[in-house]
């Protein structure tokens, strides 16, 4: 089993966006639930790779060609695929994961969260999404998926598919939930 781990590449990220993903890191080894992500080795993307990788869990890597040169450094993976577009980052890893992660990020997380939004309503995806709102960082995030709800531009059923979790343990507890472990 797989999880699509969702978060920034960034070496600028604020550390206290980092805190807790020991955790849910230590989770997904314990459980051996393998980690699938964009490869890097920065941000709390990278935080993840380092905690899951320090403690011989599985890491599989898909990268668009353009992002390779974030790679670097990534010697403990299990595999790695490089795909041309974003569009085929997406088929792969909704093929192979049950779950995803959404971990502070930047504009590509988000890209990535409506992407699976999108595909959720065209009825290509129905993996639970666990959005790690560490510190408060996706609170605006929610309020637009309120907004976009009242406004009658999200669908309930996708709006449903967001799970906020405001500390590793909520993630912990609603992986454990959604995948049934």
């Amino acid at each position: 089993m797989n999880v699509f781990i969702a978060g920034s590449a960034s070496p600028n990220i604020k550390p206290k966006y980092l805190e807790g993903i020991d955790k849910i890191a230590n989770f997904l080894v314990d459980y051996n639930i393998g980690m699938l992500c964009v490869g890097t080795t920065a941000g709390s993307v990278g935080e993840m790779y380092k905690h899951v990788t320090n403690n011989n869990g599985i890491v599989d890597v898909i990268i668009p060609k353009v992002y390779f040169n974030e790679s670097e450094g990534m010697e403990k993976i299990n595999s790695m695929t490089v795909v041309d577009t974003l569009y085929d980052l997406q088929q792969i890893m909704i093929a192979n994961t049950s779950a995803t992660i959404v971990l502070p990020g930047g504009n590509g997380t988000l890209a990535e969260l409506y992407m699976l939004t999108d595909n959720i309503k065209a009825k290509l995806h129905n993996d639970p999404i666990i959005i790690y709102n560490c510190h408060g960082f996706y609170d605006k995030v929610k309020e637009m998926n309120d907004f976009m709800l009242e406004a009658g531009t999200l669908e309930p059923f996708q709006y449903n598919f967001f799970n906020f979790c405001n500390t590793p343990e909520e993630v912990i507890n609603l992986l454990k939930e959604k995948l049934e472990l």
